[in-house]
């Protein structure tokens, strides 16, 4: 049932080496599924598969494909294909990425193999809006002047509250969203257009 399910859902593997992407492919096997399968070694051909394959649904991609700039390149993505689901492999330690999930190589193999289980058969509620509600308008402007490298004495001249206040408030935020890095919290401001990403300092 799960492979004539997924047997003509369309993935897209982004990863600059040849054999990751032959690691990925066995995994799906191993799950027991058989989509249409693209690949790409570079954003570039990622971008260019997305826009070439129609709906491509499910996405895995190795944050080398991502970097220098991360959020940049996941705003690129997500504008070429809003609907599809974000898997993001990380080499070593890695930071939140909003909206995607998450595997890192010092995952064990169980670990990883319920990781892309979950990743293709368990649907999720569309969170953008919802999460993005989650935060009070106080700390959304909080939010946006950390995403745009303010500090916190300088968030608090901007906005006219104590330090303690825009500490306060880092905190809640961290703790709503899960995320703990000011690059992650950047990339979660650029990718619910609370900023550009012109605007983040470099």
């Amino acid at each position: 049932m799960m492979q004539s399910e997924f047997n003509k859902t369309k993935v897209c593997i982004a990863d600059k080496h040849f054999i990751h992407r032959l690691g990925v492919k066995t995994i799906l096997s191993v799950i027991g599924i058989e989509p249409d399968l693209y690949e790409a070694d570079s954003l570039e051909t990622t971008l260019s598969c997305l826009s070439e394959i129609n709906d491509v649904k499910y996405l895995i991609v190795a944050q080398d494909v991502l970097h220098p700039k991360l959020n940049k390149s996941l705003r690129k993505i997500k504008n070429q294909n809003p609907n599809a689901k974000l898997l993001v492999v990380c080499d070593g330690p890695c930071q939140a990425v909003p909206g995607a999930k998450l595997i890192t190589e010092n995952d064990t193999r169980q670990e990883v193999l319920e990781k892309f289980q979950n990743f293709f058969f368990h649907s999720e509620p569309e969170s953008t809006d919802n999460d993005s509600a989650l935060l009070s308008e106080r700390e959304t402007e909080v939010l946006k002047t950390v995403a745009l490298g303010y500090s916190n004495k300088e968030t608090a001249e901007k906005l006219f509250i104590s330090i303690n206040t825009v500490i306060s408030h880092r905190k809640n935020i961290t703790e709503k969203l899960g995320i703990k890095t000011i690059a992650g919290l950047t990339v979660y401001a650029v990718m619910h257009d609370l900023i550009k990403p012109e605007d983040v300092k470099a």
